[in-house]
């Protein structure tokens, strides 16, 4: 190999994953707070919804912040 190919970039784009998070989780659980509380009492009903929509709230921000981090282009 030349110096000019081991220098070069990798052809392609890099992937980017998201950071593992516990919002599926939370959302999984409020929502079957939710259902429960609805079936049997309705406290757990307002219980579960503040929990997804907590949960919810809190992906969305991740996701607009990890956006911005993107390089410019995309």
């Amino acid at each position: 190999m030349s110096d000019q190919e081991s220098s070069a970039e990798p052809a392609g784009e890099k992937i980017r994953l998201s950071r593992s998070s516990l919002q599926p989780v939370l959302i999984a659980a409020g929502l079957a707070l939710l259902l429960i509380g609805v079936l049997d009492r309705w406290y757990l009903s307002v219980i579960g919804l503040v929990i997804m929509g907590a949960a919810i709230y809190g992906w969305i921000r991740d996701a607009v912040r990890e956006h911005g981090e993107l390089p410019s282009g995309h």
